[in-house]
């Protein structure tokens, strides 16, 4: 008797797949963070080391509740993002001991520097110098991530959110040794630095990582050719010269600081317009694959439209939630997460991007997670119909039988 294959499971469950290297990698980075962080403590003592790190935490959590928020439609591996987040803090400490090492300035950043004074402006060769190195080391984080889950790159949205959570990582190391150095200098200076860094600093980070995370979502799009690099290297030089301009202005204050504010406000309502138009993109991939799919146990005409618009797939778990417990929201997201992965695997096998072999396995996994999940939900009794339904509405979720009593 042959043993059953491996249990399907969702996209956003996976992470094993990713190569050793491209993790062995990541996890240096993190490590490299910890033992900075160590060592702050060491050399300036605990009190700067852990008011530093309650500073920075602050905002930290509230933003990567917004990317997990911004990510629900197709979530990613949560411990990919939580290594990518590792990375980033990496690399902030990376350019710290580079800038050390080399006893520059030109190098170090702002928020890194040990020997900086609060009350000094930032020169634009060392705001510069800083921008280059720092998002370098993130584009590169980046790059490596392109290189090895190309496939899972599926658009501007997750571009977004690998990003976010690389700028993030690194605002949270930087902001930690800014607030230590400030300490030096008195409470009023760690007030200062809080109120220049420590709201729009990790916002602006996370921007400047998603610059390029736009960059390789970009290519991994499409075939390796000119202007695929040509994209890349453009948001590269972007989000050095953003950088360096938000490093150089932060600390000149008045209108310098004011102009600064509204063009890098200006680049996050471009990046938050991206964000609804690849949104679109998605909900049509819905509407336009899932049809080829129509059964009366994997999904029909009504479900396709639950599943094209967030506010019903919000009310859809809801309802399974208050019908059949923590059981059917758990299967109602089951369903609603691989119907999107299923529309997406269907795309990339549009556009050739990925193996008929690779693609066949992905479409029976989806369909199996759809079907199974939809029997879990429509295998109970139901207090009243889903509200995407009609009247007589056929539905996977609802038992044909029970709809006719």
């Amino acid at each position: 008797m042959t043993s059953p294959g491996p249990r399907p499971v969702l996209d956003s469950s996976r992470f094993g797949r990713t190569p050793v290297p491209f993790l062995l990698g990541l996890v240096a980075c993190c490590l490299v963070a910890i033992v900075a962080l160590v060592l702050v403590v060491l050399q300036r003592g605990p009190a700067p080391a852990l008011v530093g790190l309650f500073l920075a935490l602050l905002p930290i959590p509230l933003l990567v509740a917004l990317v997990l928020y911004l990510d629900r439609l197709e979530p990613e591996p949560r411990a990919l993002l939580a290594v990518l987040f590792g990375a980033g803090a990496g690399v902030a400490v990376i350019t710290a001991l580079l800038g050390r090492a080399l006893n520059t300035g030109v190098i170090t950043t702002p928020d890194l520097d040990p020997h900086a004074s609060v009350a000094v402006p930032v020169s634009a060769g060392a705001a510069i110098g800083g921008a280059l190195v720092a998002e370098t080391l993130n584009g590169l984080v980046l790059l490596a991530l392109l290189a090895s889950r190309r496939t899972e790159i599926d658009g501007v949205e997750d571009g977004v959110v690998y990003g976010s959570m690389v700028g993030l990582g690194f605002a949270l190391v930087a902001n930690v040794y800014a607030y230590a150095v400030a300490w030096d200098s008195g409470a009023g200076a760690v007030a200062d630095e809080f109120a220049s860094r420590g709201i729009f600093g990790p916002v602006f980070e996370a921007l400047f990582a998603i610059l390029f995370g736009l960059a390789i979502a970009y290519a991994a799009a499409r075939p390796a050719s000119a202007g695929r690099y040509l994209v890349i290297i453009a948001s590269w030089v972007a989000a050095v010269a953003l950088d360096a301009l938000w490093n150089h202005s932060v600390r000149e204050g008045g209108v310098s600081l004011a102009v600064t504010y509204a063009i890098l406000l200006a680049v996050l309502l471009a990046v938050f317009v991206a964000v609804v138009a690849d949104r679109r993109r998605v909900v049509r991939m819905i509407t336009l694959f899932l049809p080829d799919f129509e059964h009366p146990e994997v999904v029909t005409g009504h479900d396709i439209l639950m599943l094209a618009s967030l506010r019903w797939r919000r009310l859809g778990r809801q309802w399974a939630r208050l019908n059949i417990g923590v059981v059917g929201r758990r299967a109602m997201a089951q369903y609603q997460l691989a119907a999107t992965e299923l529309a997406m695997a269907c795309h990339r096998k549009s556009l050739g991007q990925t193996s008929p072999a690779v693609y066949t396995k992905h479409r029976d996994d989806s369909l199996t997670l759809m079907r199974d999940a939809a029997a879990i939900v429509r295998g109970r009794e139901h207090l009243y119909p889903p509200p995407w339904l009609g009247p007589g509405d056929p539905s996977v979720f609802v038992n044909p039988a029970a709809q006719r009593r």
